[in-house]
């Protein structure tokens, strides 16, 4: 799996199919597929990308984005059924991140339904499928896979409300300071506090 790419960039083109071809250190040439709204880079500049490797059985692509985040939430997105990846691709060309996730949150299908080749269905599944998976914070960020089996983890042992809150706080600090920590761990360092 590829899952960052770093070269020169050859091309960078942007239209419907937007992408940039970028030469690695092996002289080997990659078309990444980019979002519409990508900052544009000149060429033989130097591009590092995160990116989701998609093979089908007819063609494999790679889609690149200039943060993991970008790169998490599209993947997030494929995860929704009848969703591909030009249509994930579409949805942060048409939105950033942060506004995908804000019309998630507040439902808005109408305003999702504007990207291109989504229309209204395709809009209510999306927001219906991630509002269950992607877990907001209060600030509106995804929280990431070991946050969320903390928070589920303690509610299954009972804490609600704000104590809740205070604890999956505590557990996103430490996390803050060491990604690698198992969720047994976790669940323990933010119990003995």
């Amino acid at each position: 799996m590829i899952s960052y790419i770093s070269g020169v960039v050859q091309k960078m083109s942007f239209g419907k199919d937007s992408y940039v071809d970028l030469l690695t250190k092996t002289d080997i040439s990659y078309r990444v597929h980019i979002p519409q709204n990508f900052t544009p880079i000149e060429k033989n500049q130097q591009l590092s990308l995160y990116t989701h490797f998609h093979v089908r059985e007819d063609m494999q692509s790679l889609f690149g984005f200039e943060t993991e985040e970008a790169r998490d939430f599209f993947e997030e997105l494929l995860s929704v059924s009848g969703v591909g990846p030009k249509i994930a691709l579409a949805v942060l060309s048409t939105y950033k991140k942060d506004e995908v996730e804000k019309i998630i949150l507040e439902g808005d299908a109408k305003k999702l339904s504007k990207v291109p080749g989504l229309g209204s269905k395709g809009a209510q599944k999306i927001i219906l499928e991630l509002r269950g998976k992607v877990d907001f914070d209060k600030d509106g960020k995804v929280s990431s896979a070991k946050s969320r089996d903390l928070k589920n983890a303690l509610k299954v042992l009972g804490y609600t409300g704000e104590i809740l809150n205070e604890k999956v706080e505590l557990g996103g600090k430490i996390l803050d300071k060491d990604e690698s920590i198992e969720i047994e761990d976790l669940i323990k360092k933010v119990l003995s506090e």
